[in-house]
C-alpha cells in the first residue's frame, strides 16, 4: 500500500470508494445507498466512521438524506428541491418566531446537518434570505457568524408583519370578515405603525384585505377588512416551501436546533471524531513500527 492510502482515515476510504461507484455508475441518480448497517459490515468499520463518510459525501452534494427513507445518490432535481425547503423552512422559523429577531442562526455546519444536504445548499439558502432582508451578516458581509435581521431594521419588519398576518389569515386566526388597524396589527404582532402600514398595504395589493376609510373626528383613518383567497409565496419574495411526500407526513419532525446548544453540541461531536481519527492514526503507526 503506498504512504498516501495509509495515511487515509477509514471514513475517507469508505467515501473514496462509494464516490467511485457513483461515478461508474453502480450507484446510479436516485438509488438507495445500502443501509449503515450494510457499510459496517461490508467496510469493517464503525457506526461512527461510516457516519462520517456519509456526511462527507453529502457535504460534497453526492448524496442527500430523505428523513426516514435513507439516503440517496443525488439527482440535480434534488439540489433544487433541497435549497427550497432549507430557504422555506427557515423562513418560517423566522415568521413562526422560532428564530426571533435579533437571534443568531445555528452554524451552518448545524443546519446542514439537520436538514440533511450540503453545506452549498444552507449557504445559497441563506445568501437569498438575507437578500430578502430577512437575515443579515455582521457588517453585511458572508462569515460564519448570520443573524436574524431586528425590528429596528424598516425591511425586514414589514415582511415580518406581511408573513405573520399571512399566518393568521391562513389558520383562521383572522377570518375571512374581520377588521383590523395599523394600531391593532402593531399590538398584535410588534414592529411600528409605519411597517404595520406597508404591510396591510402589501396585502390590499395581493387582493387579501379590503382598506376603508373612516373619519375619527377630524383625523381620517383606515382599516383593513379580511379577504383570504388562494396564496401564493408567504412574503413578496420568491422562497416556497417544498411539499413533503405523504409518506413523510407521519415522521415526528426535529426541534429545530438553538444556536448556542447546536453548535456546542456540534462541536463536541467533531471533537469526538477527532479523537477517533487520532486513536486509528496511533494504532497505525504502532502497526507499522511492529512491522
Amino acid at each position: 500500500m503506498a504512504a498516501a492510502d495509509e495515511a487515509r482515515l477509514t471514513f475517507e476510504r469508505i467515501a473514496d470508494d462509494l464516490r467511485q461507484q457513483i461515478r461508474d455508475g453502480e450507484l446510479r441518480p436516485g438509488q438507495l445507498l445500502p443501509t449503515q448497517s450494510q457499510l459496517m459490515q461490508t467496510y469493517k468499520a464503525s457506526s461512527l466512521t461510516v457516519q462520517k463518510a456519509i456526511r462527507l459525501l453529502r457535504n460534497e452534494g453526492w448524496v442527500i438524506a430523505r428523513q426516514g427513507r435513507g439516503t440517496f445518490v443525488t439527482r440535480s432535481a434534488d439540489f433544487e428541491d433541497a435549497f427550497e425547503k432549507v430557504a422555506g423552512d427557515l423562513q418560517q422559523q423566522i415568521y413562526s418566531g422560532a428564530l426571533a429577531p435579533g437571534a443568531r442562526l445555528p452554524a451552518r455546519e448545524v443546519l446542514a446537518e439537520y436538514y440533511a444536504v450540503p453545506l452549498n445548499v444552507v449557504t445559497n439558502a441563506i445568501a437569498l434570505l438575507a437578500g430578502n432582508f430577512l437575515l443579515r451578516y455582521p457588517g453585511e458581509l458572508p462569515g460564519d457568524e448570520v443573524y436574524v435581521r431586528d425590528w429596528d431594521d424598516h425591511g425586514f419588519a414589514t415582511q415580518l408583519i406581511h408573513g405573520r398576518l399571512v399566518g393568521k389569515i391562513r389558520d383562521g386566526s383572522l377570518a375571512k370578515g374581520a377588521t383590523v388597524t395599523v394600531d391593532e396589527v402593531v399590538d398584535m404582532l410588534g414592529g411600528d405603525a409605519e411597517a404595520a402600514d406597508q404591510a396591510l398595504n402589501f396585502l390590499a395589493l395581493e387582493g387579501r384585505i379590503k382598506k376603508y376609510a373612516k373619519r375619527n373626528g377630524a383625523r381620517q383613518e383606515f382599516e383593513y377588512v379580511i379577504i383570504g383567497g388562494e396564496f401564493g409565496t408567504e412574503v413578496p419574495v420568491t422562497v416556497q416551501p417544498v411539499d413533503e411526500p405523504d409518506e413523510a407526513s407521519t415522521i415526528p419532525q426535529k426541534e429545530f436546533p438553538a444556536a448556542g446548544l447546536a453548535d456546542l453540541a456540534y462541536k463536541l461531536e467533531r471533537a469526538l471524531e477527532r479523537i477517533e481519527e487520532l486513536e486509528e492514526r496511533v494504532e497505525r503507526l504502532e502497526g507499522r513500527d511492529a512491522g
